[in-house]
This record gives C-alpha cells, structure tokens and sequence, in this order.
C-alpha cells in the first residue's frame, strides 16, 4: 500500500504553484527534507512533491530537488519493488537530478559537482534497465553529463561513467559505426587506474569493451 501512494505522489511532481522562491515556507520545507535524509527516510524524501524551481540561481530548490533525487534513487534500490515502481522511482531521480543542476548556478561548485555525479548515476542506472537502442536517448544524456563531470573533477567516477556511455553508443548502435572503434579506444583509456574500492566493477566494464573491439574488429594496440 505505502508503495501505491508514493506512486501516485510519483506521478503528480509537476509544479504545483508556481515557481518556488526561498520564502520562510520553502526554507522549513527544506530543513524537514534535510531531516528525512538524515534519518534516512528514502519514501518520504521520494514522496515529497516539489513547485517548479524560480530560475537557474534558486539554491534552495535546487537542494531540495538534490534530496528528492536521493530519496527517489534510495527507493529505486529497495527490495520487494514491481519493476513498474522500480522505473518510476529510477525517472523521478532523473527528473529531480535535472532539475536541481537547472536551479544550482549559485550552489557551491563541489555540492554542484556531486549532485551531477549523482545526476549521471540516476541516468546509468535507467539507461541499463532498457533494452537495445532504447537506453541511447539516456545514454546521449549520460555521455554529456559524463563528460561535463570529468571537466569538473579528477574523481574515478567520471571516468567510469563516460567510458561506459561510449561503450553503449558502440555495443547498442546509438552513433555512426565509423566512430565505434575510435570511441572504444578512449572508453578504454578511461578505464586506466582503476579505484581498489571499485575494481571488480571496472573489469566488467574493460571486459566490455575489450569483447566488443573483437566483434567489431577494432584495430588494438
């Protein structure tokens, strides 16, 4: 039943009034999220309707749709989900990542960069719960993001994420076939010094790439 209700609060996100300036109702709004994050409460951070956000500078919404993206993201990983709420969590975290990159041009460059990183995350994981050439519209964006992020920091993640988005576009066919070779090369490249922490997950992906540069008959050196 809980589940029912956050899908219904899911599918009703649109803005419900109007921009969202930072009034003393939006700032107590936000200080009860940063609570429900604190304590860890994914469903109601995930349940949390949002206004639309008041231009690109609106630092409090911003946050405030960061947190959302967590909780969305939280919930999309829990167990005991129908994959139709799986995707619904996965697409609220994308939606609410996005909007809080819109409304951050005055949040503090690394609380900007790690709401990115999380943004790209959302958008990797729902680009690998679709099939074929349905993950390439996700993976375009990814790829972007990806890239974006590695400007922003020397952080592993970034690597990981672009070389994976180059992967897809090679492996699902979502970019002209004479650059898939080239664009392998630097997913591969990417993929040098790989984190401890993180290594299995890195080998899987440079296992990829390597069994696709066979099939593909890419010239390796």
């Amino acid at each position: 039943m809980r589940v029912a209700l956050l899908l219904l609060a899911l599918a009703s996100c649109a803005p419900a009034s109007g921009p969202d300036l930072a009034g003393p109702g939006a700032l107590r709004e936000l200080d009860r999220m940063k609570d429900l994050d604190g304590r860890g409460d994914w469903a109601a951070l995930a349940a949390t309707t949002l206004s639309e956000c008041g231009g690109p500078r609106d630092s409090v919404c911003a946050e405030r749709h960061a947190l959302r993206a967590r909780g969305c993201a939280r919930m999309a990983d829990a167990a005991n989900l129908s994959e139709t709420a799986r995707r619904g969590f996965r697409d609220c975290a994308v939606d609410s990542g996005r909007a809080a990159l819109a409304a951050a041009d005055a949040t503090p460059r690394a609380e900007r960069t790690a709401w990115r990183e999380a943004y790209a995350t959302a958008l990797f994981d729902r680009r690998q719960a679709r099939p074929g050439t349905e993950a390439c519209a996700d993976n375009a964006l990814l790829r972007e993001e990806a890239d974006r992020l590695r400007a922003e920091t020397t952080a592993p993640r970034a690597r990981f994420l672009a070389a994976s988005a180059r992967l897809t576009d090679a492996a699902r066919g979502c970019t002209p076939a004479a650059t898939h070779c080239a664009e392998l090369a630097t997913a591969r490249a990417l993929l040098r010094d790989p984190p401890a922490d993180a290594a299995a997950q890195w080998q899987s992906l440079a296992a990829g790439i390597d069994a696709t540069q066979r099939r593909l008959a890419c010239r390796t050196s």
